[in-house]
């Protein structure tokens, strides 16, 4: 894993950084050691690697860095003028930022890369994946869990809405893979970086505005005692 494979998934404007978690990390900023007060340190020191890496991803946007708390959905705040994402797997802390005048949302993850147990792989394959026969099933299903999880990142803060992997249908090609959310259609890139699956989706101003009121449409018929499901493909 190295920090050119992953600008290489980025368009230009995005920050990107990465950090080995084993490394000494800056002090956490103010804001931020309530999160992991009680957390055992691997863990700590994960985090410490995290936030790190996101500031020096804000830095590399052009925008200033700054203490990212946590909300109570446990995702990092990013400050106003910004989106971003981060990951952690494998020993490394990874994050991405952008200007949230030029992308409404981001989602990054990261996976090591390793066979899925069949049980887990049932709930992350849904019954419309066209996966390409690109790698063996059981790499497949880690792969798709990365993808998804991407997905899941960029879409969230936009709408509010939890996906199941299996509701949410991909289809994936050799660099990139396609889904829809609420009908609304999304891209993202993917790599091999040595032991790691790397996932990138970023969405861009439209689709943010058509993620946004497919998030306030569910809302409505929550409150309307409709159910809140959403026809997610």
């Amino acid at each position: 894993m190295t920090p050119a494979a992953l600008h290489a998934l980025l368009p230009q404007g995005v920050g990107a950084a990465l950090r080995r978690v084993e490394a000494p990390a800056p002090p956490l900023w103010a804001g931020e050691t309530k999160a992991v007060a009680r957390a055992i340190p691997a863990r700590q020191q994960e985090f410490a690697a995290g936030r790190a890496a996101a500031r020096d991803a804000l830095q590399q946007a052009g925008l200033a860095p700054c203490s990212l708390p946590i909300g109570p959905d446990r995702a990092p705040i990013w400050p106003e003028g910004a989106v971003g994402s981060i990951s952690h797997a494998g020993g490394w802390a990874a994050a991405v930022a952008a200007r949230s005048d030029v992308w409404a949302g981001i989602g990054l993850d990261l996976e090591i890369v390793a066979p899925m147990p069949g049980d887990m792989a049932a709930l992350v394959r849904a019954q419309g994946d066209d996966d390409g026969g690109l790698l063996p099933p059981a790499l497949t299903a880690t792969l798709v869990f990365s993808l998804k999880e991407a997905a899941f990142k960029a879409q969230f803060p936009l709408t509010g809405l939890w996906l199941e992997p299996r509701d949410v249908p991909l289809t994936l090609t050799p660099d990139r893979f396609h889904l829809q959310v609420g009908g609304v259609a999304l891209s993202g890139r993917w790599a091999r970086a040595g032991a790691m699956f790397v996932s990138v989706l970023l969405v861009g101003a439209e689709q943010g505005r058509q993620l946004g009121r497919l998030g306030v449409d569910v809302m409505a018929r929550q409150g309307a005692g409709a159910g809140g499901e959403a026809h997610l493909a």
